[in-house]
């Protein structure tokens, strides 16, 4: 009986010691950076100061599809 308890004992200790390893290097993975900022007025895009460009608008996206299927890539 004395060595069944023992065992488990070392089974707990392995286990904890894992769990502390694991919290541990979760801990110092780096933080994911969010989505750039959309560019303000007249900003022009930096490595000190990056951005993205807006979001296109619907006509934009109804030029574009236009364009593709006159180009014969897109079926009419």
């Amino acid at each position: 009986m004395k060595k069944v308890l023992i065992q488990y004992l070392y089974i707990f200790i392995i286990v904890l010691i894992m769990l502390v390893v694991f919290t541990w290097a979760n801990a110092c993975e780096e933080e994911v950076k969010p989505d750039l900022p959309v560019c303000e007025e007249l900003q022009v895009s930096t490595e000190e100061k990056p951005c993205k460009k807006g979001e296109g608008n619907i006509n934009t996206v109804i030029k574009a599809l236009e364009k593709l299927s006159e180009s014969g890539t897109l079926p009419r």
